[in-house]
């Protein structure tokens, strides 16, 4: 879908165990997992990604799966398809109110810009754990295989993750907005 590396289907297989925890309605599990968003209390979800994570040393690959395992405990669901976290940061600056979506891009896009100066994705992590639970009070989808890449992704010179995500955000509704006035 993303990727065609044995990672993908890894991330897939460890998002089908996360569902089917929710399925289960594995409380205990899904705290534990919601711990990941701190540093402080990580080592409560280490059980669930250890087998995942190639390299638990490594901050970066550990907060990574990290991020990912604690957001899809806080919506208990990935929604594939539904868009970058661009889209996401558009939504919940706009909200349900469309007709004065420039206005709310803007009163929302220092946290946005914030994002796009993350130069790694660690530091990237840090600044989602609110982001996702916003998106989570508002209903706002997320596909957390797509988050799992744009993290893993986010420092290579070469990636277009950024550039997507400011697309999404800034341009998202642009091609429908000219296609309503034509």
């Amino acid at each position: 879908m993303y990727m065609m590396e044995k990672k993908t289907s890894d991330i897939q297989i460890f998002l089908k165990r996360l569902q089917n925890l929710a399925a289960r309605d594995d409380r205990g599990a899904l705290a534990d997992l919601r711990r990941g968003f701190s540093e402080a209390s990580e080592y409560r979800a280490w059980p669930y990604i250890a087998g995942w994570c190639r390299r638990m040393d490594v901050d970066r690959d550990r907060r990574i799966w990290l991020t990912v395992a604690a957001g899809f405990a806080t919506h208990l669901r990935t929604v594939p398809d539904c868009g970058n976290m661009g889209d996401v940061l558009r939504k919940l600056a706009v909200g349900k109110d469309p007709k004065r979506h420039m206005e709310a891009l803007k009163s929302f896009e220092g946290r946005f810009r914030r994002l796009l100066t993350c130069t790694d994705a660690e530091e990237l992590c840090h600044h989602l754990p609110g982001i996702i639970r916003a998106a989570e009070r508002k209903g706002i989808p997320i596909d957390f295989e797509r988050l799992f890449w744009d993290l893993f992704t986010w420092h290579k010179p070469d990636s277009k993750v950024k550039i997507r995500w400011a697309s999404n955000y800034w341009a998202g509704e642009t091609t429908k907005e000219k296609g309503e006035a034509a």
